[in-house]
């Protein structure tokens, strides 16, 4: 499944990673946010997020965005990254089954996109446009595959569900 459920202004992010944070790429990524440890639930927010305000103002938009799509209720924000795909590169076909895996909602929102780059989930395959956020059915078989030349970015953040929020 995959479902866009509202527009971003992502220029400001999108800008900065161009101009000053796309050299901290490692393996294609930026970690945002991410488990505190392995073995932990605890998300927490990564060094370079005190410097970049722009990616800051971003994941509180999106947290925003998704307290609407369950009414209104508070939601905390998961693991967050930026995911670099380069021309005539995919991601594995994998379904995540694990405990994180059925606490969040996974959404992805394109920051620059490139032609011929598909999102897949299920059955369902996309190319995302720029600003929109959706929600990615993750614990279905996915992929991310690139037939351009040309790379393309998402930030994928995930939403932890409001019954497990507060645990």
């Amino acid at each position: 499944m995959i479902r866009p459920i509202g527009f971003l202004d992502t220029a400001n992010l999108s800008a900065t990673f161009t101009v000053k944070y796309k050299e901290r790429l490692k393996d294609n990524r930026i970690e945002l946010r991410d488990l505190e440890d392995p073995l932990s639930d605890l998300v927490i927010d990564r060094p370079i997020m005190r410097e970049w305000k722009a990616a800051r103002a971003l994941l509180a938009r999106i947290k925003a965005s998704a307290a609407q799509q369950f009414d209104g209720q508070s939601v905390d924000l998961g693991k967050a990254w930026l995911e670099l795909l380069p021309g005539g590169a995919g991601t594995p076909w994998a379904a995540e089954e694990d405990d994180y895996a059925q606490s969040v909602v996974r959404t992805r929102t394109c920051l620059l996109p490139a032609p011929d780059a598909y999102t897949c989930s299920g059955a369902e395959r996309i190319i995302l446009n720029v600003g929109w956020l959706h929600v990615i059915e993750h614990r279905l078989l996915c992929s991310e595959f690139n037939l351009g030349t040309h790379p393309r970015l998402h930030l994928v953040v995930d939403v932890k569900k409001p019954e497990i929020a507060g645990d």
